[in-house]
């Protein structure tokens, strides 16, 4: 393998871990955002025990999307899935807010 193909490599390698942080870090942040607003206003608690509960959750939903990043293969696959479902919570918390 010449040098300049294996420099290529891996900083495209590199590349490719440095935007899966940056979607685990800050799209994992949005996606459980979306996510604690929606589960408080769907569990049928008061509203107190609501945020609480998924406050709580909030940990475990941030681990798991962090997961999940790593997990998939596909780069492109992973962005419009955090769009998608990012745009699917954000409307349903239209919808329910009025």
């Amino acid at each position: 393998m010449p040098l300049s193909s294996y420099f290529a490599y891996f900083t495209a390698y590199r590349l490719n871990v440095v935007a899966r942080f940056a979607m685990a870090i800050f799209g994992g942040y949005a996606l459980t955002a979306l996510s604690i607003s929606l589960m408080s206003l769907l569990l049928p608690v008061s509203k107190v025990d609501a945020v609480l509960f998924s406050v709580c959750l909030s940990v475990l939903i941030h681990c798991l999307i962090f997961i999940a990043v790593f997990a998939i293969k596909s780069l492109r696959f992973l962005c419009g899935g955090f769009l998608l479902l990012a745009t699917l919570q954000f409307m349903l918390l239209l919808i329910l807010r009025g």
